[in-house]
């Protein structure tokens, strides 16, 4: 696995990736390859470096907000488009989440900063805390995406199909080829128990309050991403008190308007959750912060999602594509008063008509926002589906007043909460983030496509069986071919 393992990080070139002023860091533009287990400087920069590959278009700055959208049943791309993600709306052959390459660098500079956080003699104790609970949670952050990505989740196998997990590196490779390794697939379950270790071990290290804020890894951040691992795996007792354990880290904020509010004030309420301006989301427990001069420009998601125009409102003038717009089955499931549809921005692109999300408007600058990884809002969709599945009379009580607090912000009347009531309010609430794919997934459920047209391009009206071998990604050939210990590429690619 050549193209992944061979990742000689010790050259000043890749060391000053990470100095720059969005991770809030004081090293120099560059560091001597000799300095770095002796200045903490070194250290901090590829640690720096780790945040940047996760900023990388082909990794959080967009891949894995838009691909898992298009693949599934949420957004589809429209008829008017720059020829973007269609075959991964159309669910093709080998069009799929592609991330293994970057995943492994960032997992490899993770391992890097803990091999040599321990050894430099210019940072305090309490710096190189920080410091390792950041390279474990970003670790942590990489395998789960890792696994949910490439592997079935154990609760639901498709025998015959199943070729395990993912490779676990948890040595830094540091030259070649003397540190070259080729990895089997460890099996699925050890895995995730590596993702729940590095979390655990996260949270060991992050002081009780955040020293860096939300653009960061932090203990509120270990706890919530720890409680959808647990979700994923159907650990509800774990799930609802790593939620609870978040919720009440006074990280992130609630954004309700309250029950005597207007419609009018809870949509404005529920939209400066996403129209925060130069500020971080007040909802956020983990945000990758870009500067205005950081754009992705057309790889940016206010580019694929919406045409937007700094400051403005969107307009087929705009900045971007705008090719991405909500199937009809996603349109047909918001409720009639619902004021999360208040972000979706109606616009005509060619002769169609679509809708725009405007999660991502273009705050910062043009092209530019921080992409938000978790929030408050998912954590009691993750305590209430929890509860639920738990079936306590304690715990569907919880759960009932999780649900309630989803939906009157809404703007919506209450119901029973249910396994499908709160999975319905998580596919709303959480649309155009990246997680329907996976939701999908980890309860073991067919894709349905739908569209009411069908134009040349969009997505056609199918299911997609969750026995499809289309819903593993494929491993990149080179990957294959380079490293036998993988027995071969996922189940149907070649």
């Amino acid at each position: 696995m050549k193209k992944i393992y061979i990742i000689p990080i010790l050259i000043t070139g890749m060391l000053a990736f990470g100095c720059k002023k969005t991770l809030e860091t004081t090293p120099k533009n560059s560091v001597a390859a000799e300095k770095v287990v002796t200045q903490g400087a070194g250290v901090e920069a590829m640690l720096n470096s780790a945040y940047e590959t996760m900023q990388l278009a082909a990794y959080y700055g967009r891949d894995l907000f838009v691909v898992p959208e298009v693949l599934s049943d949420n957004m589809r791309i429209v008829n008017s488009n720059s020829n973007r993600f269609v075959s991964e709306s159309n669910n093709l052959n080998s069009a799929v989440i592609n991330i293994w390459q970057n995943a492994y660098l960032i997992i490899n500079k993770c391992n890097g900063t803990l091999k040599y956080a321990d050894l430099v003699t210019d940072l305090s104790d309490a710096r190189k805390k920080q410091i390792k609970g950041e390279a474990y949670f970003l670790r942590a952050m990489a395998y789960f995406d890792l696994v949910k990505t490439y592997s079935y989740n154990p609760r639901f196998v498709v025998a015959g199909q199943d070729k395990g997990g993912v490779p676990i590196m948890l040595n830094y490779v540091q030259s070649y080829p003397d540190d070259i390794k080729y990895p089997v697939r460890a099996t699925t379950v050890a895995v995730y128990d590596q993702v729940k270790s590095d979390l655990n071990a996260a949270i060991g290290l992050f002081p009780a309050t955040s020293i860096d804020g939300v653009k960061r890894g932090n203990k509120a951040a270990a706890y919530a991403l720890l409680s959808r691992v647990n979700l994923y795996l159907g650990e509800w007792q774990a799930c609802m008190d790593n939620a609870t354990n978040a919720l009440s880290s006074g990280v992130g904020t609630f954004v309700d308007a309250g029950l005597a509010a207007t419609t009018q004030q809870k949509s404005d309420a529920y939209k400066s959750i996403w129209y925060s301006g130069t500020a971080v989301s007040p909802e956020s427990l983990f945000e990758l912060n870009y500067e205005a001069t950081e754009t992705l420009g057309s790889d940016g998601l206010s580019s694929i999602y919406t045409r937007s125009t700094f400051g403005g409102i969107p307009s087929t003038g705009g900045a971007g594509y705008g090719d991405a717009a909500p199937q009809a089955n996603l349109l047909a499931a918001y409720e009639a008063g619902d004021v999360r549809k208040d972000l979706l921005f109606a616009i005509t692109k060619g002769s169609e008509a679509i809708f725009w999300n405007q999660k991502y408007p273009a705050q910062k600058a043009a092209s530019v926002d921080n992409n938000k990884l978790l929030r408050v809002s998912e954590l009691y969709l993750n305590r209430a589906e929890a509860g639920v599945q738990l079936g306590t009379a304690a715990s569907i009580l919880i759960a009932q007043g999780d649900l309630n607090k989803i939906r009157q912000r809404a703007n919506l009347p209450i119901v029973p909460a249910t396994f499908t009531s709160v999975f319905n309010e998580r596919r709303i609430e959480l649309a155009y983030e990246g997680q329907r794919w996976f939701d999908l997934l980890r309860t073991g459920s067919a894709i349905n496509k739908s569209t009411t047209t069908l134009p040349a391009n969009a997505t056609p009206t199918s299911t997609i069986p969750y026995t499809d071998y289309r819903l593993l990604s494929k491993i990149p050939t080179t990957e294959v071919t380079n490293n036998p210990n993988l027995g071969g590429n996922n189940f149907g690619y070649n």
